[in-house]
């Protein structure tokens, strides 16, 4: 991964967690890992645990940013909340996930936040 990839990706995550906040999310966690992989984000809004993966953009040459999230990176993630409730044993074991997709181009963001993007076994 270049350095402007790595870059353009934290950013977008600092945007993502700017917006949650924005929406009442509670943020948790952020590039937590286990044996999994790495959840970007993991917030808490009401009953629900929250798994967040966001995918930045600067343009739409290879599709949109959440054309990015496969049948392969959905399974990951439902293995990473699972190492995170057998850690974490959280209170509330309710949990969803969210995909953030953002295009930036010349400092303008257009942000989608897909709430409930996915359920296990999707």
């Amino acid at each position: 991964m270049t350095a402007q990839r790595k870059h353009l990706g934290k950013l977008g995550e600092e945007i993502a967690c700017w917006y949650l906040e924005q929406e009442g999310l509670r943020i948790i966690e952020r590039n937590w890992r286990c044996a999994a992989g790495e959840a970007d984000i993991i917030a808490h809004e009401e009953d629900e645990i929250v798994f967040v993966e966001v995918k930045t953009r600067s343009d739409i040459e290879k599709g949109l940013p959440e054309d990015a999230i496969t049948a392969a990176k959905r399974q990951r993630y439902e293995r990473i909340a699972m190492y995170y409730l057998m850690e974490k044993n959280p209170s509330s074991a309710r949990i969803r996930f969210d995909v953030i997709a953002i295009l930036r181009k010349e400092n303008h963001n257009l942000l989608r936040h897909h709430r409930d993007a996915f359920s296990c076994g999707d």
